[in-house]
């Protein structure tokens, strides 16, 4: 079976527990976050893919790690674990939330910034989102130099750039008619 499907069948088997629970907002946000930071420390799924290092002192870390984790989300990092497949959680996570926004239950929303962005700034920005979109919001962080300044937000398919590339871009566009 390709690693697209088995990462689907994990994200649907997760996605149906969160839902029977009324969870999916909670736990497609934690996921979002454990995507930033599967990203931004690379360390952490070379560390869970080491083959010399044992699975009870990697569970063991994934307990330190998701003391604030709902169980079902910890639950699946261990499974991960334990199954060796720790290279699909990048997969589950984008399929748990596809699953999540087409139901309607939630919007994912990669924000990509030139630096990086405060607990408190993300927070802010979830709530806004939140008020206006009118549904829990799960954000994916990205940083992305190349911006210079400001940043990007993908939303549903729709990008709305506040970058400064983006400034300079439509000025040369308007530059040249």
């Amino acid at each position: 079976m390709p690693d697209s499907a088995v990462a689907k069948r994990y994200a649907e088997a997760l996605y149906e527990v969160a839902s029977a629970e009324g969870l999916e907002d909670r736990i497609g946000a934690e996921l979002a976050e454990l995507g930033r930071l599967w990203r931004g420390l690379p360390e952490l799924p070379r560390f869970l893919d080491h083959p010399l290092i044992g699975v009870e002192e990697k569970e063991g870390f994934l307990e330190e790690l998701g003391c604030d984790l709902h169980p079902h989300t910890l639950n699946l990092l261990k499974l991960l674990v334990r199954k060796r497949r720790t290279g699909l959680f990048p997969a589950i996570r984008e399929e748990f939330l596809t699953a999540a926004e087409e139901a309607g239950k939630l919007v994912h929303v990669t924000l990509r910034t030139a630096r990086g962005v405060s607990p408190a700034e993300l927070s802010a920005l979830r709530e806004k989102l939140e008020q206006v979109l009118q549904r829990p919001v799960a954000i994916a962080v990205e940083e992305a130099p190349e911006l210079l300044a400001g940043g990007e937000l993908q939303i549903r398919g729709r990008r709305l750039d506040a970058s400064a590339r983006g400034r300079l871009a439509r000025l040369v566009a308007g530059l040249r008619g």
